[in-house]
C-alpha cells in the first residue's frame, strides 16, 4: 500500500519536483523490519538509560562532575527512546498518519533536539575529561565549578533546540508526518527541506566533532608523553647527587598517588572515548544520508543506525566503568547494601526497614 500525506498535504504536493519524490519508502517488509528494530531500541534504551540515572541517584560516589553530562546524555537518550514508539506507529500506518499531527511533530521535535543535545554533551565530556587530565586540579576546579557546569548542560539543550525549531520559527522546512519515509521528521514535501536538511547535518556534526578530535587526541598526546617521562625516570635518576636522592624519595609518595589518580582517570578517560566512538559510527552514515544526493534509501536505515545508539551507552557503562558496573549489578540484583557511598536518602530507608 503506498502511504499519502495527511492534512493539506495535497498542497505542499504542489511545489515537489518529480525528482524529490522519486523515491517512497513503501516497501512493507522493510516497514515492519524497521519497525521491530524501533520497537527494540525503545525497550533496551529506556531499561538502560534508566539504570544510569538511578546507579547516579542511588550513589554519591558516582555523582562527579563528569556524570553531570552523563546524566544528561542519558536523559536525551532516555528522551528518544520514549518518543521512538510514535514513528513505529507512522511506519505501521501504512495509509496516513493516524492521529493528531502535532503529535507527530512534537516527536519529531524531541528526537531531534536529543541527538544534538547528545553531540554537544559527548563535546562537553570530552572537553572535560581534557581539561582533568591535562591541566591543573585547579584550573579544572575553575572552569568545571558547579554554575559553570550548569550552563554547560543548559548550553547543550539549548542550541539544539534552536536548531529543531529553525523550521517553526523561520518556515525552512516544516516537522511532523513525512509521507516519503513515514515517519515523524522534518517534512520532505517542503521546498526548503533539503536547506533544512543541509543545516542540521553541518551545524549539529562537524563543530563538535573538532572539538571531540582535539580535546582526545591532546589527552592521548598528553599521556604518551607523561608515560615516556615516567619509564625514563629511573634511568637518569642514576646519575643524581646522593642529597637530591633524599629529597626525591620524602616527594615520591605524593607523586606515586598522583600518578595511581591519572590511571585512573585516564581509564574513565578510555571508556568515556568509546562511548563516542560508538556514537560517531552512529551517526556519519546519517549525516552523511542527508547530503549525498540519490541517498533516500539508505536515510530510512541510517536513521534507526543512529537511533541504536541511545542503547548503546548503558551497555558501554555497565561493562567498561567499574563503579557503573558496580552499582547497576547492585540495582539488577536489587542488593542495594553493596552500593558504595549510597545516597543519604537510600541510606535511611535501608536503616528504617533494617530489623534491630
Amino acid at each position: 500500500m503506498t502511504p499519502s500525506s495527511s492534512g493539506d498535504s495535497d498542497t505542499d504536493d504542489s511545489f515537489v519536483s518529480p525528482k524529490d519524490w522519486s523515491f517512497r519508502f513503501e516497501d512493507e517488509r522493510q516497514r515492519i523490519i524497521l519497525s521491530c528494530v524501533f520497537v527494540v531500541i525503545a525497550f533496551i534504551g529506556t531499561f538502560g538509560n534508566s539504570l544510569v540515572v538511578l546507579a547516579v541517584l542511588f550513589s554519591r560516589k558516582l555523582r562527579t562532575t563528569t556524570n553531570v553530562f552523563v546524566v544528561s546524555l542519558a536523559v536525551a537518550d532516555l528522551l528518544t527512546c520514549l518518543f521512538l514508539p510514535w514513528n513505529v506507529v507512522s511506519l505501521l500506518s501504512f495509509d496516513t498518519w493516524p492521529t493528531h499531527e502535532y503529535i507527530c511533530v512534537v516527536a519529531a521535535l524531541v528526537m531531534y533536539t536529543c541527538v544534538g543535545c547528545s553531540v554537544y554533551t559527548l563535546a562537553a565530556i570530552a572537553f572535560n575529561r581534557y581539561t582533568l587530565i591535562t591541566r591543573s586540579l585547579h584550573i579544572y576546579k575553575r572552569y568545571f565549578a558547579t554554575p559553570k557546569t550548569v550552563v554547560m548542560v543548559a548550553v547543550t539543550w539549548v542550541l539544539p533546540l534552536f536548531y529543531a525549531l529553525i523550521p517553526l520559527i523561520f518556515g525552512l522546512g516544516e516537522l511532523g508526518y513525512d509521507s516519503k519515509y513515514s515517519t515523524c521528521t522534518h517534512k520532505t514535501s517542503h521546498p526548503l527541506s533539503d536547506y533544512y536538511s543541509l543545516t542540521q547535518a553541518l551545524v549539529i556534526y562537524p563543530v563538535p566533532l573538532v572539538i571531540i578530535t582535539l580535546c582526545y587526541t591532546s589527552v592521548f598526546m598528553y599521556v604518551r608523553a607523561h608515560t615516556k617521562s615516567i619509564t625514563e625516570g629511573p634511568e637518569n635518576s642514576t646519575s643524581s647527587h646522593t642529597s637530591h636522592c633524599s629529597k626525591r624519595r620524602e616527594s615520591s609518595l605524593p607523586t606515586r598517588s598522583m600518578s595511581v589518580i591519572s590511571r585512573r582517570q585516564v581509564k574513565i578517560t578510555q571508556n568515556l572515548f568509546y562511548v563516542v566512538c560508538a556514537f560517531l559510527i552512529c551517526i556519519t552514515p546519517y549525516c552523511l544520508s542527508l547530503i549525498v544526493p540519490r541517498s533516500e534509501p539508505v536515510v530510512p536505515w541510517a536513521g534507526a543506525l543512529i537511533l541504536c545508539n541511545s542503547c548503546i551507552n548503558p551497555l558501554i557503562y555497565g561493562t567498561k566503568h567499574p563503579q557503573f558496573k558496580r552499582v547497576m549489578c547492585s540495582i539488577l540484583t536489587c542488593q542495594l547494601r553493596n552500593i558504595p557511598e549510597p545516597a543519604h536518602f537510600l541510606r535511611a530507608t535501608q536503616s528504617r526497614f533494617t530489623p534491630r
